[in-house]
């Protein structure tokens, strides 16, 4: 069973990935923000990619674009930095991204779809996964959106069984994923399922559902809950033994101290990249959207947080939240 950590655009950068990487087991491949042609290969995303800013970590780049040349252009670039393979997002719900045909919007153009895709496999020697949604205003394509993808030999496709007016909201489509599973049980191309896995309930619910599925990404719910792979990982298998040796270690008593060593690589990791203390406690408030949900009754010292204008405001109510509050994962 594999767990993967989503591409969050300003969440799940390197130094939130290696805070993960060095605090909490379980995670066995990270997927970088979403790197448009439109920014090729900047400052800010080599940074992100360094194998150096990256060590241990099982890595995949994540692009955007409709146009297979734009594809295979930026993969020839990431191959310098000793990439293998890369991953297509066609699934962020942006406004902004969608009306340009890219990401979730060009689910809404099969025959497009279809005509990308054939150009890009035809030329790639090399590994490419697809991450999805199942439409943009409905789910009535799916079932030919399924079909366009099951004529490539896609490496991976995770799906997110939401369509791109859904957002975040609401619950997933499971009747959607159903398909896929059905569709592509006996093909070549691995099955992800990714989309509000919020806690290990939510994945016993999946697994008991798709007793045959093992991958799983996910997003949200690692950053509100960091140590979530390690109790996905320990929960017992068809076989009645953990998944993972390493994922005991949850249950230790001093989990309250990985999370505050996991939040301090976080806060460190931005000081020494952000030219001003209000981006990195910009940033911070972020993380804490999600964090927070990991202690019990945090909405006061949350709040606290949010209000914060300065590293020193913050650095104050954070230690006030750990020092008064438990976890309650």
């Amino acid at each position: 069973m594999e767990i993967y950590l989503a591409p969050m655009e300003g969440l799940t950068g390197y130094i939130v990935r290696n805070a993960f990487f060095h605090h909490f087991h379980g995670i066995d491949k990270y997927f970088t923000p979403f790197i448009s042609y439109s920014e090729k290969m900047n400052k800010k995303t080599i940074r992100d990619l360094l194998p150096a800013n990256n060590e241990g970590i099982a890595l995949i780049p994540q692009l955007m674009s409709n146009k297979a040349e734009e594809i295979l252009y930026m993969a020839d670039m990431l191959f310098d930095y000793g990439y293998t393979e890369v991953n297509i997002n066609l699934g962020c719900p942006s406004g902004t991204v969608s009306s340009k045909k890219r990401g979730s919007g060009l689910l809404a153009y099969p025959d497009e779809l279809d005509r990308f895709l054939s150009e890009l496999y035809e030329k790639a020697d090399f590994p490419v996964s697809v991450k999805t949604r199942i439409g943009y205003d409905t789910d009535e394509l799916w079932p030919q959106i399924l079909s366009i993808y099951k004529k490539y030999p896609i490496s991976e496709l995770i799906v997110h069984p939401r369509i791109r007016s859904d957002f975040y909201k609401g619950t997933p489509r499971m009747e959607a994923f159903d398909l896929a599973v059905r569709e592509l049980s006996y093909g070549g191309t691995a099955l992800c399922y990714n989309g509000d896995i919020w806690t290990l309930s939510d994945y016993q619910a999946l697994i008991s559902r798709y007793p045959g599925l093992s991958r799983f990404m996910l997003g949200r719910g690692l950053l509100a809950n960091p140590v979530l792979s390690e109790q996905i990982k320990s929960f017992p298998t068809n076989e009645g033994v953990p998944s993972s040796a390493n994922s005991s270690e949850y249950c230790s008593s001093s989990l309250k101290e990985r999370f505050l060593s996991f939040h301090n690589e976080i806060f460190d990791g931005y000081m020494s990249i952000f030219s001003g203390e209000r981006d990195v406690v910009m940033h911070m408030k972020e993380i804490w959207f999600y964090l927070g949900r990991s202690l019990a009754d945090s909405q006061k010292h949350v709040k606290r947080i949010q209000k914060s204008q300065n590293a020193t405001e913050y650095r104050l109510a954070v230690k006030k939240l750990f020092d008064e509050l438990d976890l309650r994962i």
